[in-house]
């Protein structure tokens, strides 16, 4: 379920309606009542009902008019507000990548793709290194700037044919379509020493960014799941490993994989 900063009752009362063109609305049924107290008088005084029935068909064009108007700046804000509400489902509002859900559809939609076109796909896991010991000593507003700089990095320095998204708070996927691990290897591991460049925009002393990942390359039979897994032990052997390194998963070394 997202986490709205508002209630869906408030959003359907204040952004679907505007307060000013209910205002508008009673004006002019006042008005239209007053209209048409004077025209029925002046009407029986003169008995000139044809005038009296064109009082109401203009009274009544602006009345439609108006309500017309309403409904149609009604619609307008609900459009709007649908189309956040489905960025808000879809993107990570922080970094503005895939979030968890988005990532991973992409991650079945491609695997589905890669088995029926016989070809090779690549996933990462990326994690930023002592990103807690960077909130507790730096500050969060320090961390969401880091989260928000490697964002950027990875749009800059990945290829635009990679998905990416955020799955965790300082964890990352990125899928590499028709990408053999040798590749993937080269590119992550530029995105690793391009790391610095975070570190020099963070500008605090003493910070210094870096990043392990973990790497898989697809095989035939893999599922979603398999290829999540060796990732997630190769990211975990990294970590192991003094970070700040790319690891590919060695087959051979998993069990039963």
């Amino acid at each position: 379920m997202l986490n709205l900063p508002f209630s869906l009752p408030s959003v359907k009362f204040s952004q679907y309606f505007y307060p000013h063109t209910f205002y508008q609305f009673f004006v002019i049924t006042g008005l239209f009542f007053s209209y048409q107290d004077r025209v029925s008088a002046q009407a029986f005084i003169t008995e000139d009902l044809s005038g009296a029935r064109n009082w109401y068909i203009l009274i009544g064009v602006v009345l439609l008019t108006a309500v017309i108007t309403m409904l149609l700046l009604q619609t307008i804000r609900n459009r709007r507000l649908a189309r956040k509400l489905e960025r808000l489902a879809t993107i990570d509002d922080l970094t503005g990548l895939m979030n968890r859900g988005q990532i991973l559809e992409g991650v079945e939609a491609q695997l589905t793709e890669a088995k029926a076109r016989g070809e090779t796909l690549s996933l990462a896991l990326v994690d930023i290194d002592w990103f807690k010991q960077i909130n507790d000593k730096f500050g969060y507003f320090t961390g969401d700037k880091v989260l928000k700089l490697f964002s950027e990095l990875c749009v800059e320095n990945l290829s635009n044919t990679f998905l990416l998204g955020r799955i965790g708070e300082e964890e990352f996927l990125i899928l590499m379509p028709d990408t053999h691990r040798n590749k993937a290897y080269l590119a992550i591991e530029h995105l690793r020493r391009a790391m610095n460049e975070v570190s020099e925009k963070v500008n605090m002393p003493d910070l210094d960014v870096t990043l392990s990942a973990g790497i898989c390359e697809y095989k035939e039979s893999d599922t979603s799941d398999i290829m999540l897994q060796l990732a997630s032990t190769a990211l975990y052997r990294a970590k192991e490993n003094s970070r700040n390194i790319v690891v590919v998963c060695d087959r051979s070394d998993e069990l039963g994989l």
